[in-house]
C-alpha cells in the first residue's frame, strides 16, 4: 500500500487539531503497519481542499463531513487513547489495512 495520509480537523486548525494530531501520531506509531502514516492538521474550510485517506474531527464538525471526500472518522475526547486506538484499529480494519 502507499503512505496513508490522515487530517485531524477542528475548527481554526491550531488548538484542538493540533492535540489530536499528536495523539493520532502516537496511536498509529504504536500500530506496526507496513505502511507509512502522515498526519496533518488543518481548519475546517482549508481542510476541504486537501486529500486524504481518513479524516479525524469531533462531533463539533460532523455536520460539515458530508463535504469531505475521505471517511471521517469522529473523536469524542481527543486524550482517550483507547478511544482514538479502537477507532482507527476499526478504520483499518474495515479496510483491510492490518497486517495479519
Amino acid at each position: 500500500m502507499k503512505d496513508l495520509k490522515a487530517l485531524t480537523i477542528c475548527g481554526a486548525g491550531v488548538g484542538t487539531s493540533a492535540l489530536l494530531k499528536m495523539n493520532i501520531d502516537k496511536a498509529f506509531s504504536q500500530l506496526n503497519l507496513p505502511f507509512r502514516v502522515d498526519v496533518e492538521n488543518a481548519g475546517l474550510s482549508r481542510a476541504k481542499t486537501i486529500s486524504a485517506d481518513v479524516i479525524f474531527t469531533f462531533e463539533t464538525f460532523e455536520y460539515d463531513s458530508g463535504e469531505f471526500n475521505a471517511p471521517v472518522i469522529i473523536i469524542k475526547n481527543l486524550m482517550d487513547m483507547q478511544e482514538i486506538t479502537g477507532k482507527i484499529h476499526t478504520f483499518l480494519s474495515e479496510n483491510n489495512l492490518l497486517k495479519e
